[in-house]
Formats: structure tokens, sequence, C-alpha cells
């Protein structure tokens, strides 16, 4: 007869038998001690959650996350699965659940305190389950389960009594929710790190040697005070830029909060923003920057000039696009957590990232707390979801020590109103003299000219020697496009081309600019996200008036034409629109007659917003997530829903177009690379992104490479001119 679990404890066992973590084929003794992980993770976490004041709350978490590991079946399983036979044997029972049983003692030990920290040790492997759930995923039921017999003990710590947080009236369900999050992720990423500290010390010593902030201003100054001298101090946008970065250097000293940068298109506001939070994180000793932009093309864009002033060393681009190489462990470790000085990143990937559950997802969003994150182009966020955005950086600025500063062209009215009351308060302008500042940089006038066909349009574009005419779908730029004259200055721009081709053709444009030669360019929206062009004429189908200003950036860009230029603000026929611009077009035409001329001035654009979000008031929270975190109140938190919050729902298919040389030998590559994904991030210059049913009506023209990767060699299907030929029926073809 086998003794009872209790009699080999007493007689033979102590804590150095019990083990968090082994070695493939190495002895017991090189295995980590589960002491010697809670410890590290307790310290760790309660350091990450230091940042938000909640390091008790981090240390009781790690100090009980693997509490489940303590138990003679898990010590069985551990060694059974490596092999090992020793006197644990006796007491295996497969595969043991760990996770739920730190949760449960938690729990039982307190209702309140241990609930919320129950969500963050039960989901710390597959991620913060719902409350209530069916059978089996609900933490509700889990928590009631018997809780297995604990052969292990740990100090037993006061558990908190209070949040650290400031609590405001109605909105304590989306804050409470915000915290556990917050929390899991300190907690998630202690025990990814200290895991990877024990198994692989060669990779863990990869996330150390970034230069600190007071090193990269230093940088940063070095080379923005060669950049200002190479400038013509004499012209007036270099004048107005250098006041835009006083503007940005005296409001730095400011107290951290919420700020505004509001800068016409070319007033130099990216590189006074990198100024602003250089000086204001070296002030209040935030820990580091991030950029938030709406769009890829403008993410490798800035983080090229990022880089440029600070240093590869310093910057980590982070996006869907973003395939780090995989020799350069470096950042791709640094993706995970965002443990650097300065993240560029999407919309997409910091907003669902603050209403995920998985480990993956969350593990960087303590690092976020005590930091400076710029928006850039923040009027670009999809009004349907717009007050959950507006959620986040409110939160972030009450309880997280977050300075935001909300950068844009064309402000949209998000401040708190008895009209809008989800809006956000106490934003401070950067800009001292906004109206001033865009009178000064004003070098266009826009009007408003009618309804015309494509063909008519097409005619006016004709007459002009130098024009830029942008639209919003592909189908309305290839309609246009078809119908001017052929020529070698006719050039068409759409996300049908991949990016290598658009830039062959982008330095086709400017070099024609440049030279003062003809150039006729039909583009969709891609054009107004960030790209420098100067045309001295510009066509902008209608649209709301954050794009109108964009269209308005490429035009005089640099205030070299005779000035004013002018942008033709035209309608096309109904059955050219597309629903998804119209609400934004109806709110710009309100104001067509009464700010003829002056479409894009800061008045005008306040009106446009106020009439835009008025008319969108109730479906600013399209998928009611907010809603859902407000009635939370209680601890009742369903996880695994609100993370179905996504920013964007349209999934669209990456083409490889393999037609050059370089990617088609990337390609014959792929097939035998060891590190594929060096050459999955070259083989982003060749990839145009479809529909799924536009994948369906070619997919007979396509290779499969990888999971995800399709590729397509034959230029019967891809045009020098147009780019993919795959069709665009009408209202689904306003993907850029």
């Amino acid at each position: 007869m086998g003794r009872t679990s209790f009699e080999f404890i007493t007689e033979e066992m102590n804590s150095n038998h019990f083990f968090a973590h082994s070695k493939d084929g190495m002895p017991l003794k090189s295995w980590q001690p589960l002491q010697e992980h809670l410890e590290n993770v307790s310290h760790m976490a309660a350091g990450f959650a230091g940042a938000f004041q909640a390091q008790d709350w981090g240390r009781i978490a790690g100090l009980w996350h693997d509490l489940g590991k303590g138990t003679l079946p898990w010590q069985a399983y551990l060694r059974h699965a490596n092999g090992l036979v020793d006197e644990f044997a006796e007491f295996y029972e497969g595969h043991v659940v760990h996770a739920i049983v730190g949760a449960q003692s938690l729990f039982e030990l307190s209702r309140e305190a241990g609930k919320l920290l129950a969500y963050c040790i039960a989901g710390h492997h597959g991620g913060m389950p719902n409350w209530n759930d069916e059978p089996g995923r609900a933490l509700e039921s889990n928590l009631k389960k018997p809780i297995p017999e604990i052969n292990y003990s740990i100090p037993i710590p006061g558990v908190p009594s209070s949040l650290p947080i400031k609590i405001e009236g109605r909105r304590f369900g989306f804050q409470l929710q915000f915290f556990v999050r917050m929390l899991f992720s300190c907690l998630v990423d202690a025990d990814f790190l200290d895991t990877e500290a024990s198994l692989s010390e060669e990779k863990s010593s990869l996330r150390t040697g970034y230069p600190i902030l007071s090193e990269l201003s230093d940088r940063f100054w070095e080379n923005f005070n060669t950049l200002r001298c190479s400038a013509d101090s004499k012209l007036a946008v270099n004048q107005n830029r250098e006041s835009v970065l006083g503007d940005c250097l005296r409001a730095a000293e400011q107290e951290p909060g919420l700020f505004s940068l509001t800068v016409p298109t070319g007033g130099g506001k990216t590189l006074a923003s990198l100024a602003f939070a250089l000086k204001h994180a070296k002030k209040y000793s935030k820990r580091r920057i991030i950029y938030v932009i709406p769009f890829t093309s403008i993410i490798e864009q800035n983080a090229r000039v990022f880089k440029k002033m600070l240093g590869d060393d310093a910057v980590l681009e982070h996006h869907c696009n973003f395939f780090p190489n995989d020799p350069d462990w470096k950042s791709k470790l640094a993706s995970e957590n965002w443990d650097v000085p300065l993240v560029v990143t999407t919309n997409v990937q910091f907003f669902d990232s603050f209403y995920a559950n998985k480990p993956s997802k969350c593990r960087k969003l303590h690092n976020v707390a005590d930091s400076v994150v710029i928006f850039d182009e923040v009027q670009a966020i999809p009004v349907e979801k717009l007050v959950p955005c507006l959620e986040v950086i409110k939160e972030l600025s009450v309880n997280y020590g977050v300075t935001s500063v909300l950068c844009t062209a064309t402000q949209p009215a998000i401040e708190y109103s008895d009209k809008f009351v989800s809006g956000l308060k106490n934003v401070r302008e950067i800009v001292g003299d906004v109206p001033k500042l865009f009178l000064s940089l004003k070098r266009t006038e826009e009007f408003y000219i009618g309804e015309l066909t494509e063909q008519e349009i097409a005619d006016k574009l004709a007459q002009c020697e130098q024009v830029l005419c942008i639209v919003n779908t592909r189908q309305q730029a290839l309609d246009i496009y078809k119908a001017l004259p052929e020529s070698d200055y006719t050039i068409h721009l759409s996300a049908l081309m991949y990016p290598a081709h658009r830039s062959v053709k982008l330095d086709e444009i400017r070099e024609r600019l440049d030279n003062n030669q003809p150039c006729r360019v039909v583009s969709t929206q891609l054009i107004e996200a960030g790209v420098d062009v100067d045309f001295p004429a510009v066509f902008r189908v209608v649209s709301g008036i954050d794009s109108i200003a964009q269209a308005a950036g490429r035009c005089n860009r640099n205030g070299l034409h005779e000035q004013p230029c002018n942008v033709f603000i035209f309608d096309l026929p109904e059955t050219s629109s597309v629903s998804f611009f119209k609400q934004a077009a109806q709110s710009a035409a309100k104001l067509f007659d009464s700010c003829s001329g002056q479409l894009t001035s800061p008045e005008c654009v306040t009106k446009y917003f106020e009439d835009y979000f008025w008319k969108n008031q109730q479906r600013m929270d399209s998928g009611g997530v907010v809603e859902r975190c407000m009635t939370a109140q209680s601890g009742n938190i369903q996880f695994r829903e609100l993370a179905e919050f996504k920013m964007i729902r349209s999934a669209s298919i990456p083409i490889i177009i393999a037609l050059e040389p370089e990617s088609i030998e990337l390609i014959q590559e792929l097939d035998f690379a060891e590190y594929k994904g060096v050459i999955l991030r070259k083989l982003q210059r060749y990839a145009v992104q479809i529909y799924p049913y536009q994948f369906d009506e070619i997919q007979n023209w396509l290779e499969y490479k990888e999971p995800g990767v399709w590729c397509l060699r034959s230029d019967e299907m891809y045009s020098a001119s147009t780019g993919l030929n795959c069709s665009s029926p009408q209202g689904k073809g306003f993907i850029l």
C-alpha cells in the first residue's frame, strides 16, 4: 500500500523538490525551483505595476500565479513529461491544469480583491475569461470547484483592500476592467521574462542595452540642428516650423496630461512633436515615447525619420506588416513587450490591445504607463470606434501617468461638451495661436465646382500641365484614368499597385514636378497619407473636410507656386458614390457656401466635425463595448466578449506580385530559407492587399507559398499602369 501524500511530504520532501520549469534532457538540479520562479515573478510584477501605484497588487499576483504547480500531481506530470521516474511517479494523474488553483485560493481569501486577481491568475496562459460563460469556461463556476490539495506553502501577504486608481462615477466599470487588464499585463510579462531567463539566458540577455531618453535627446538635437542649419530661414514655411517648434518646447514644461497639436500639413509637426516628447519625458521622468499612427505607409515613413534622428537601436516599428528579421532577436523580443525607448505602431495594434484578453496581446500594456503617447492623424480614428478609443486615452491620462498628444492638421471636435459627453476634458493646445498659424501657412483656396462625370473631370485634368486628382475608391481612379488621353505623363496610383511599384511612380512624379515637366496624376486616398508631393492644382472628389485638408496638403505644399493655388472639390454622379463616404461628404457639403475658399480653416473644420459627430452620436461605439465595460462595476467582467473589439473588421489578403527580378528571386528563396521572416519582410514591397471576393476571382492565377502567403507570377493579371487586375464592385472599392 502506497504512502499518503501527507506522509510523503513530512518524511522526504521540502521546497527543493518543487519545480516551476524543466529543461529538456537536463537533470533536476538544472530545473527552475518553484520558489525561485514565484519570488522572481512577484518582484518583477510588483515593479511593473509600480508605474501605476499597484505594486502590492502585482506582488501578490506574481506570488500566487503558479500556486497550482505546488501539488503532487502537477510535479509528477512535469517529471513524466521529461521521462523521469522518481518518488513522485505514484501521484501522476495525466496533464494537470494549474492556473485556476491560485485564483481559487485568492478568491477564498478575499471576495473583492481576490476576484479581480483571479481573472489575471486563471488567464495567465490562455487568456482572461468571462465571469459568466458556458460550463468549463466561466470564471465564476471554475472558482466554485473544489480546490486541489496544495502541498507547497507560500507566504500569505495582506490582500490589497483598496484600488490605487482615481474613480470617476459612471466610468467605474470601465476603469475596473482596465485596471485588471493592466495588472494582467504586469503578471504575464513578468512570467514570460522570468521563464525566458531560466530557459534561455542568451535570448534574455538581448533585452538589455537600449539607450536612455536623455541620450536620445542629445542625438536628436545634434541631427535636428544640422537639418535646421541647411534650411532656408527666409522661407515663410521654415519660419512657421520654427514657431511650432518653439511652442512645443514651451508646452513640454507643462504638467503631464492631455495636449493637442494642431498644425497644418507641412508645418513640421512630426519632428516638433518628437522634440516635445523628448523634453517632456526628460523633465517628468517618463519611461518611453510611443507614436500611434493610422496608416502603415506613414509608420514606415516616420520610423525612417526617427531612426535617422535617434539611431536604429532606439526605435521599434510594430505593426501587422512588420516582420522583424528572424536572426535579429532583439527587435523580435522588443515587439513582444515594447520595452524600448521609442515605439512606432498603428491605431489597430494599440487600441485592439487595450480591449484584448490574451497574454500575447496584453503583455506590452504596462509599458505604456508613465509614457508620452503621440496620436498622429487622430482624425483618422473611425467614427464608429471613437468612444472606445477616447475612453482608453482618457483612462491612460487619469490613472496611468500618460501624457497624450492629439496631433493633426484637422483637429476633430472631441473635447467634452454638453453635446458630446464622451469627449476629453482639460485638453491643452500646444500651438499658441492656431488661426494665425493656419493663416500664415495658407497656400491654397478650396472651391466646390459641382457634380461632374468621370469624363468631364478627365477633360478638366487634360487642360492642366501639372495636376493631381484624388478620389475615394480604386474604381473611381481607374475610370478617370482611362478617360484621360494616353501619355507618358498621365499616371495612376492605387493600392492595387504593390509598394515598390508605387515608389517608382512617386519618384517619377517628383522628378517631373521638380523639372517642371507635364504630370497628371489620378490617385486614391493613399497619396494623402503623408506623401510629400507638391502640385500647383488639386482636384478632390467630395469627402470629409479632414480628407479635403489632406488633399490640400499636396497642393503648393512648400509654398513655391504662385499663391494661392486652387483645390477644386467635385462630386460624381450618384451611381459612382460609395455609402461609406456619404455622411462625411454631406457634412462637408453644408459648408461649401459659407466657407468657400476657406474649407480647411480651423473654424470650418470645427463646424464640420460638430455636424459629423452629431449625426453619428448613436454609432460612436458601434459594438457596444464601452457600455459593456460600464456595467462591470460589480467585478463581473466579460473579458472574452470585450476582446471582440476590433478597429478594423474587414480582413484583406496579401498577394505577392513576383514580376521583378528581386521579387522572383525572393519567392524562390522562400522555399528553402531557414529564416523566412527575413524574406517575408523584403517581400512586403511587392504585396497587394485585396478583398476575399477579389481573391476568389483570381485564385486560379495564384500559387500558395506559405500559410497566408500567395503569389502571382502572371503579367496578364498585373498592369504596369494600373496594377492588379481584379474587379471592384460598387460600394466595395474604398480600400486605398
